[in-house]
């Protein structure tokens, strides 16, 4: 396999010289080509003049003759019928109907026409350029043989000019060459030592080409990040292990807090099977148990059902209006039915709001249950200035648990014994952020806590 300096030099060589060569016949057509469009706008210039100096003579013949005489260009006048009426070269007597020429039907056609073909009243190959003035067609002619000298003779030097232009770029080509090859050598050895791990890399003598500093730069940045990540590796490591361990952990919380209600579940179902002659009363008592456990693990279930559809975005509020006391007040009924014998008061004046009315009882709720949970008096829930408190006087939370009270799966690690996946306030969290609000916390450890967030944006004004 050839070196990139060796594969360079030979493929420019190659490239040179099919250059060269591709040059020399495109160049010949293409110029060619220019050279015949060239005479093809002047004869059109011609005719457009001819058709000037015409309304101000009627000698058309003498005037034919002057500009033939001057120019050695054909011209011809042909009536829209074909037939010709003044001729250059030739008397018109004799001449055939000349409209189905090719230059002629062209510009019948679209005003202007051209066409390269062999004459036989002049026995010459002939640029025909016709178009129609007034009432008939003027058509000029060229030879083509005058066309290609002066074409050729532009062609050979411009081929002249070209292998000139190649020559000093093969010579360029030559010391690019070897300086490409000093510089890849120098990139080779810097290489060289990053793959032994020596990552002070040193690219001062590569000054061949923009392209080559381009590449011993990010060779230079490459070094660097390789550096850095050796020194991170033991970091990252560590960072994984961390967040392994917190996955774990929110896996053992859930399956730790279905464990119990599952096992209470089994406990009192296998009691009442194995015992058919069991006391009605207890058998009542049992299957009460096993009810209140499957309802407890339907809403953990539930709860976190929600919290997975409020993280991925995928519930939006259905705003309704309705009056917030009779909400409060359901939810106070729902829940004593748990929490028998304990006092919920709600001190809330008559107010109507518009939210999502599912989502703000279930916010509630969880406020509520709180509250409930982590006291033992009464839990007081009010209505102050448009703030909506929540309010009880339980163990309180610490100062650094605050912030995380809220995050999902976050539970305070002296509640642990308590029944919950920690989803409660993460849930009440985001419904308030759907209800452009926020949730504020107060508390202070074996006092108590107080919950509140602002409903002014979603009260009715009447």
């Amino acid at each position: 396999m050839l070196r990139l300096d060796q594969l360079y030099f030979r493929n420019f060589s190659i490239l040179f010289f099919m250059t060269l060569l591709v040059t020399a016949f495109s160049g010949y057509f293409l110029l060619e080509r220019i050279e015949i469009n060239n005479h093809k706008t002047m004869l059109l210039n011609m005719i457009d003049e001819f058709a000037v100096m015409q309304k101000h003579t009627n000698k058309t013949k003498e005037l034919i003759q002057g500009i033939q005489k001057k120019t050695k260009v054909r011209i011809t006048v042909v009536s829209l019928e074909g037939k010709v009426l003044y001729e250059s070269e030739r008397p018109v007597e004799g001449m055939g109907n000349h409209l189905n020429r090719p230059e002629i039907q062209m510009a019948l056609q679209k005003e202007v026409g051209y066409s390269i073909r062999h004459s036989k009243s002049v026995g010459k190959d002939l640029l025909y350029v016709a178009k129609k003035c007034s009432k008939r067609f003027v058509r000029m002619a060229y030879g083509l043989e005058s066309i290609q000298e002066k074409f050729f003779e532009f062609w050979l030097k411009a081929i002249l000019l070209f292998a000139l232009a190649m020559g000093f770029a093969f010579w360029m080509a030559m010391k690019i060459n070897r300086r490409i090859s000093h510089d890849l050598e120098y990139i080779e050895t810097n290489l060289q030592n990053m793959l032994n791990k020596n990552f002070e890399v040193n690219f001062d003598e590569v000054r061949c080409c923009q392209e080559f500093e381009t590449i011993s730069n990010q060779i230079t940045k490459v070094s660097k990040k390789l550096e850095k990540r050796e020194r991170q590796k033991t970091k990252y490591t560590k960072n994984l292990k961390m967040l392994s361990k917190k996955q774990s952990d929110i896996i053992s919380a859930i399956s730790h807090e279905f464990k119990n209600p599952v096992a209470a579940i089994m406990g009192y179902t296998q009691t009442v099977k194995e015992d058919v002659d069991i006391n009605p009363q207890i058998r009542e008592k049992f299957l009460s148990k096993v009810l209140q456990n499957a309802q407890k693990i339907s809403s953990m279930i539930d709860r976190l059902a929600l919290a997975i559809k409020l993280e991925n975005e995928n519930f939006s509020p259905s705003f309704t209006k309705f009056k917030l006391k009779p909400l409060l007040e359901d939810v106070r009924e729902t829940l004593l039915q748990k929490y028998k014998d304990r006092e919920i008061i709600i001190n809330v004046p008559e107010v109507t709001l518009k939210a999502d009315r599912t989502m703000f009882d279930n916010l509630m709720t969880n406020l509520i249950e709180n509250a409930l949970k982590y006291s033992e008096d009464e839990v007081i829930i009010s209505l102050n200035e448009n703030r909506l408190e929540v309010l009880d006087y339980g163990i309180g939370i610490n100062q650094e648990n605050i912030e995380n009270i809220t995050k999902r799966f976050f539970r305070v690690d002296a509640l642990s014994w308590d029944n919950s996946i920690g989803v409660g306030l993460y849930i009440v969290k985001y419904i308030l952020k759907l209800h452009n609000s926020y949730l504020e916390i107060e508390s202070e450890p074996n006092k108590g806590s107080k919950f509140w967030f602002d409903i002014s944006g979603l009260v009715e004004k009447v």
